[in-house]
């Protein structure tokens, strides 16, 4: 897998000198990471600069015009199968 840049025709409205950009680690089931590399790559203003093999890649994000901040609030994983 290689990097994705965000297009040059991408709509990201700027207002005076301010550019908010998020980074973000994501991690994905390793056989499902060129689909989730796609579905990133398919964002406009994000820019995948590192991908492992096994699954985990480095994001930036340009944020949207009206967004003060962004967080993560929920993370949940379960062992499908157990008990």
């Amino acid at each position: 897998m290689r990097a994705h840049a965000p297009s040059t025709s991408a709509s990201v409205k700027r207002r005076g000198s301010e550019l908010h950009i998020c980074s973000l680690v994501v991690h994905a089931v390793p056989s499902k990471a060129q689909a989730v590399h796609e579905a990133i790559g398919d964002l406009d203003g994000t820019e995948i600069h590192a991908v492992t093999a096994d699954g985990r890649m480095v994001v930036t994000l340009e944020q949207l015009h009206g967004v003060i901040s962004t967080a993560l609030v929920f993370h949940q994983v379960e062992t499908v199968g157990s008990g």
